[in-house]
């Protein structure tokens, strides 16, 4: 059985077999009482799990039948990780060297260009902006889990200080052969360097990996959400791994996060640091189905060198609200990581009160997370997506919104905070079912005045009778902070957007804020995953990559890349743009 979900930076798949449930990232929607239905039945098989079908040989078997499954697509390396190959192809593409100037976020060959990495049902393809070459990057899946789920989080940063920025891709259903775990998850970092990634340096890490704390269990969805930032002040990034199907104690599905250490060489488990809702100093418990780590985001809240860690637990149900309000959590960033004491929440109920708008209810709090100062104090804001909010009077459902909760010394509050849907004036189009505003958000200064913006998915939007078509909105930086007034609405319809707006595309299910032309402010990347494009037999569904150049004015002509365009021979690229490299 296919039910789908809208997940935190990602949209989930769930499918329950006679003997184990899977979870895939898609961008359709059901209410949030299906997907707690569904949570509760999978974390209930990974309690008691039927027996996985390998054994203790499993490991020689599982190398060998990856090994024959590489000898099948000529031209690409192997790569074995804890059992688990990895297969790597560099293919040669027509570019022209250039150099950039400006801030990047995933600069991996060192250009001064950022670099876009993208899931596909293939995989991940890596698009540099100057180097002549792209990567093709896939692992071959052990156990028979059923998922090709290698990209499913997909995050740039600077582990080791160097001038090259590092690539982490998570598979949260990657099967951990030393656990006999399915559904377990695991991370795989890429050192960036001349030319782009070093493929043959990877370091793959999961609940299993000597230093990491806790244990591997079936159902943990390790890698389920990633964020980079310097939390320790050092210079060099850190990075989150949400674990939402962590059981705690006897909490199933209750979540966690793990945060690794970066160093001199890069990645590094010594010193991992753990947290849950059990933790000392965590408001709140450990419960079922909170989901605690279905998003993370690391970014500057106050005025000092480190980072913070913010935590999403977007089902979590702290009072009356149907189905969860959901919660949102902050840890203070510190020399040794980020600190236990001092931590703060707000919780979709206490945001709700907050706004004191007739019709707005906050549900599903924290699905999407960001860092950013929209109103240039010196205070990054908290950006909160909330797509599964009820707003104004005409109980449409699911039309969505972004909260930011303001920036300050002491920790989160909601008050001051604000809130903008397309209910907002100065937002185009107007609140419709099932938009799933906030689905995705990215983060970064797009007009290049010194405020923080926001790029806003909103996959499930109609677009005139065409429907889940989708489209993204800028929401602006001002004195004020988030504001509707000036707002950007751009569809596949819009002026100067490449393509055209068809029913289902779900333009906007992922947005990314990234430096392309090395110059001033971020430009737009967006997934279109359900993209189709007529193939020599059939309609295909290959996806697209659009991206949008960032100036004064917001975002410029936009230009696209289909998963047609980015395949090679013997290898047609399907649903190109799931997900995105994102902060």
């Amino acid at each position: 059985m296919w039910v789908s979900y809208r997940g935190p930076t990602l949209r989930r798949h769930y499918f329950t077999g006679d003997s184990h449930m899977r979870i895939r990232h898609s961008i359709s929607a059901v209410l949030t009482t299906t997907f707690i239905a569904l949570l509760t039945t999978a974390t209930a098989a990974a309690a008691a799990p039927v027996a996985p079908s390998f054994d203790g040989d499993d490991l020689r078997r599982v190398e060998g039948g990856a090994r024959a499954a590489a000898a099948s697509l000529p031209g690409y390396d192997e790569i074995v990780r804890d059992g688990v190959t990895l297969l790597h192809r560099r293919e040669p593409v027509a570019a022209t060297p250039r150099t950039g100037t400006g801030v990047t976020r995933s600069d991996l060959d060192g250009d001064g260009l950022d670099d876009i990495a993208a899931f596909a049902d293939t995989g991940v393809v890596v698009r540099y902006s100057s180097a002549a070459h792209r990567d093709y990057l896939i692992t071959e899946i052990p156990g028979g889990t059923g998922c090709v789920c290698f990209g499913t989080e997909i995050v740039a940063g600077n582990f080791d200080g160097d001038r090259y920025d590092d690539l982490a891709v998570a598979d949260m259903d990657e099967v951990d052969l030393k656990a006999l775990g399915y559904h377990a998850g695991a991370v795989w970092i890429f050192p960036g360097g001349p030319g782009g990634l070093q493929v043959d340096r990877v370091q793959h890490v999961n609940l299993s990996s000597a230093g990491v704390p806790g244990a591997s269990a079936d159902g943990d969805w390790f890698g389920a959400a990633l964020s980079s930032g310097d939390i320790t002040g050092d210079g060099r990034d850190e990075l989150a791994i949400g674990i939402p199907g962590k059981q705690i104690g006897s909490a199933r599905g209750a979540g966690a996060v793990v945060v690794l250490k970066g160093s001199a060489t890069g990645i590094v488990t010594t010193g991992a640091q753990w947290t849950s809702q059990n933790s000392g100093g965590v408001p709140g418990s450990a419960e079922t189905n909170d989901a605690f780590g279905s998003a993370v985001a690391i970014g500057k809240v106050n005025k000092d060198k480190h980072a913070e860690l913010i935590v999403g637990a977007f089902t979590e149900n702290e009072g009356d609200l149907n189905n969860g309000s959901g919660t949102v959590v902050q840890f203070w960033g510190a020399a040794g990581g980020f600190a236990t004491s001092k931590v703060t929440s707000v919780s979709g109920e206490a945001a709700t009160a907050a706004f004191n708008r007739e019709g707005t209810y906050l549900w599903m709090f924290g699905m999407s997370l960001g860092v950013t100062d929209t109103n240039r104090d010196g205070y990054g804001e908290v950006v909160v997506g909330v797509p599964g909010a009820q707003v104004g009077s005409g109980w449409d459902l699911q039309p969505g919104a972004v909260v930011t909760l303001k920036g300050n010394a002491t920790g989160l509050t909601a008050k001051g905070l604000r809130v903008a849907s397309q209910d907002t004036l100065g937002v185009g189009d107007s609140t419709e079912n099932e938009d799933w505003f906030g689905d995705s958000v990215s983060v970064g200064d797009v007009t290049n005045d010194g405020y923080g913006d926001i790029l806003v998915g909103v996959p499930g939007e109609d677009v005139g009778k065409v429907a889940d078509a989708g489209a993204v909105v800028l929401l602006k930086g001002s004195k004020d902070g988030m504001v509707g007034a000036g707002s950007q609405t751009i569809g596949q319809n819009t002026a100067g957007a490449p393509d055209g707006a068809e029913s289902g595309d779900r333009f906007g299910a992922a947005v990314s804020l990234l430096n392309l032309n090395g110059v001033g402010g971020f430009d737009a990347v967006i997934g279109t995953p359900e993209e189709t494009r007529d193939t020599a037999d059939r309609d295909f569904t290959v996806g697209s990559v659009t991206t949008f150049g960032g100036g004064p004015g917001g975002f410029s002509t936009g230009y696209v890349k289909y998963g047609t365009d980015v395949g090679h021979e013997g290898l047609l690229v399907s649903r190109y743009g799931f997900f995105v490299n994102g902060l």
